[in-house]
Parts: C-alpha cells; sequence; structure tokens
C-alpha cells in the first residue's frame, strides 16, 4: 500500500480528511502525517503542535499500514 491507496481505503470508509495528511501540505494539528526522509519513512500525529506519536517506518508501506490501522482497525 502507497499513500496513494491509502487515501482511496480512508475516502471509501469515510475516515474524515482531518485526521489525516498524506501530502504536507495544508493544516499541521490534529491529525497523522506521513512523511519520507532519509532513514526511511515516518509517521506522527501533531496535537498542539507537539508530535505526541512518532514512528519510523522502513517502508512506505509499513507507514501507511500503521495509519491504517490507527484510523480504520
Amino acid at each position: 500500500m502507497n499513500k496513494v491507496d491509502l487515501k482511496t481505503i480512508l475516502k471509501e470508509a469515510d475516515v474524515a480528511d482531518e485526521l489525516y495528511n498524506l501530502s504536507g501540505e495544508g493544516r499541521d494539528d490534529e491529525r497523522f502525517f506521513v512523511v519520507k526522509n532519509d532513514m526511511g519513512w515516518n509517521v506522527y500525529f501533531m496535537e498542539r503542535g507537539i508530535k505526541t506519536i512518532d514512528k519510523s517506518f522502513n517502508t512506505e508501506s509499513d507507514a501507511c499500514q500503521y495509519i491504517y490501522e490507527q484510523l480504520i482497525e
């Protein structure tokens, strides 16, 4: 799964857009993010300007799976 797949799955499951940001653009608080970095992929949740969840993954698929599990399951 990649970010495009994840976005489609979240839309189909009626998960509110306000709960995630897969593009890195726009509002940057109170939602999950997935970003590529030099070490792999990072998933974090910003709450009031503080990362309350901050996890690293080797692959985009693993990062997207984590967000899926947090928002769907």
